[in-house]
């Protein structure tokens, strides 16, 4: 791709169009993709204008409120693309709040809500924006690389799930590899791949006809400690090679786990949660309790604490054996000391075994 460049130029904010399909959008319930060739119409302009304004995350009641009181200070141009589909209009690359902001306040000024001056009025009509410059054939990549300095590498960043869905873009529609991508927006590739994988196995949990209404953005990151972990994605059976599950049964195991049927609890809610199936699955009496609907995450992992405890005391070499030995006994308060008969017994019983023990590595080094 050849070297971004920008034109500068005063534009009318009627010619200002809001992008209806910001990566922000994607993780709103009420969200619905359109179709590019209509994102002019006044139908989807203020579709989108009420979806900033209602989202809570975008804080536009705020920014408004700035803008009012110190008002509009263009530190940060407005970056747009010229939008084919209607003359003179550019559509958001880099800007959807502030121009949203601004719209909002001529909106309520014709409404009657607020008192604009003239000169409000005259500075909120006309704002400084950057033309990108770029061929048509590469214009799209452009805005991706832009977004992804501004919102994945930079100072305002996406959630993880959007900036995962960029990386998805970025690998499937203009064809960058994990190694370009990550040069892009300051990700090592390890960490590139590992999104794209969540982003992958999530999808296939969306497109099961089983799940699929169960499936939501939220457990991308459910996902991503799942390809992350040797020990649980070769127990789901995630194929890293194919971005695909090989036993949808194993799958729907995972699906349940963190979506189950009926309403119920999920028993992996969080990252952490699925971290901790590393001390889980290696355990069939674990993994039983973990996949029993009466049982909790916390019994099965108690049940796997429990069997690991066991398994280190059966490993415990002569040195680790003598040095606990060692230190309990070096507690007792020997000033007082009064032993019972079963206690002289349990003594002589452990001289016994230490001596037999003595023996027996006596005779391994002769032999």
């Amino acid at each position: 791709m050849k070297k971004i460049s920008f034109v500068s130029k005063s534009i009318g904010l009627n010619n200002f169009l809001l992008d209806p399909n910001n990566y922000r959008f994607i993780d709103n319930p009420i969200y619905k993709k359109k179709i590019f060739k209509k994102y002019h119409l006044p139908e989807v302009q203020n579709a989108t204008l009420r979806l900033i304004e209602q989202n809570k995350q975008y804080q536009l009641a705020e920014l408004k409120r700035s803008i009012l009181i110190n008002g509009y200070v263009p530190m940060e141009r407005i970056i747009v693309i010229p939008y084919e589909h209607k003359r003179g209009c550019y559509l958001i690359v880099e800007g959807n709040r502030r121009i949203a902001a601004l719209k909002s306040l001529l909106q309520e000024q014709k409404e009657g809500v607020i008192d604009l001056t003239d000169f409000q009025i005259k500075q909120f009509s006309t704002i400084p924006a950057a033309i990108l410059n770029a061929p048509k054939d590469q214009i799209s990549k452009a805005q991706r690389v832009i977004m992804g300095i501004r919102h994945v590498a930079g100072p305002k960043q996406w959630g993880a799930y959007q900036q995962a869905q960029l990386i998805v873009e970025l690998f499937e529609a203009e064809a960058q590899d994990f190694q370009s991508i990550a040069a892009h927006l300051c990700l090592t590739p390890s960490e590139v791949s590992r999104r794209y994988r969540a982003m992958k196995a999530l999808g296939t949990m969306e497109a099961d006809e089983l799940y699929a209404d169960r499936s939501d953005f939220e457990q991308y990151l459910l996902f991503n400690e799942l390809v992350s972990s040797t020990v649980i994605r070769e127990y789901f059976t995630w194929d890293d090679r194919n971005f695909r599950f090989t036993d949808i049964n194993k799958a729907r195991e995972f699906y349940e786990l963190i979506a189950p049927e009926g309403g119920q609890e999920a028993k992996l809610k969080i990252y952490s949660d699925v971290r901790k199936l590393k001390q889980i699955l290696p355990h069939a009496k674990a993994r039983a309790t973990l996949m029993d609907p009466e049982k909790t995450l916390t019994d099965a992992l108690e049940i796997a604490e429990l069997l690991d405890d066991e398994a280190r005391q059966e490993s415990l070499t002569i040195k680790d054996a003598m040095s606990e030995i060692n230190h309990s006994l070096s507690k007792i308060d020997v000033l007082s000391l009064r032993l019972a008969p079963d206690e002289r017994l349990l003594i002589d019983s452990v001289i016994a075994r230490l001596q037999q023990l003595k023996e027996i590595g006596q005779q391994q080094r002769q032999g």
